[in-house]
């Protein structure tokens, strides 16, 4: 299906048809999930030299290509120059550059980042917080990631799926006790619990 579907885009310009940003972004995320990011920068070069204005939905899309290929240093001087290119991050750029962190256990850097974000006036998300949250956990950082949580629940978001697996795993393991798991899908609490 993804050949036809490169083929498919070549036919359009070559017929003269011009792509819209959308179907750059369909092309652009294709390639990179299929590990093809050369050719997408390559086409994002080509979008530049054609005055052709990509847009933060195509930025992140290379970011977050950039990220799953382990150029996170790459994705990082990307999201660096986003404001002179005339992008503006929104808050799906920065779970992406933030993930991109913890992958690569750049921790204390995806703690700045999230910090910047709110300086930035950019409000996180549920994934901002999970994606730090079990970041933080891996790290044995808990009265971090008890905080961090706890902001969390009080901003009206829960763990996913993936932070509660992790939790389970660690009270398993018994890196945590059960008190981790009953602030986790309790009430939030005026103070974090101690461990």
């Amino acid at each position: 299906m993804w050949p036809r579907n490169k083929e498919l885009f070549q036919e359009m310009v070559s017929e003269g048809v011009h792509p819209s940003i959308m179907t750059y972004g369909i092309l652009l995320d294709g390639l990179c999930d299929n590990g093809e990011l050369e050719e997408a920068l390559g086409i994002i070069y080509k979008m530049h030299k054609t005055k052709i204005d990509p847009g933060i939905c195509i930025y992140n899309i290379i970011i977050h290509g950039m990220c799953n290929a382990s150029k996170v240093d790459d994705a990082w001087d990307l999201f660096c120059s986003l404001n002179f290119k005339g992008a503006k991050p929104d808050v799906k750029t920065y779970n992406i550059m933030i993930g991109g962190l913890c992958r690569k256990s750049s921790l204390s850097e995806a703690n700045m980042l999230f910090k910047k974000m709110g300086e930035d006036g950019i409000a996180p998300d549920d994934c901002t917080y999970n994606t730090l949250a079990r970041a933080r956990l891996r790290g044995s950082d808990i009265s971090n990631s008890v905080e961090l949580i706890e902001e969390m629940k009080s901003n009206g978001f829960s763990a996913d799926a993936s932070t509660v697996k992790l939790v389970m795993d660690m009270l398993s393991s018994g890196e945590l006790d059960k008190s981790f798991l009953d602030m986790l899908s309790g009430p939030c609490r005026d103070k974090s619990p101690r461990f």
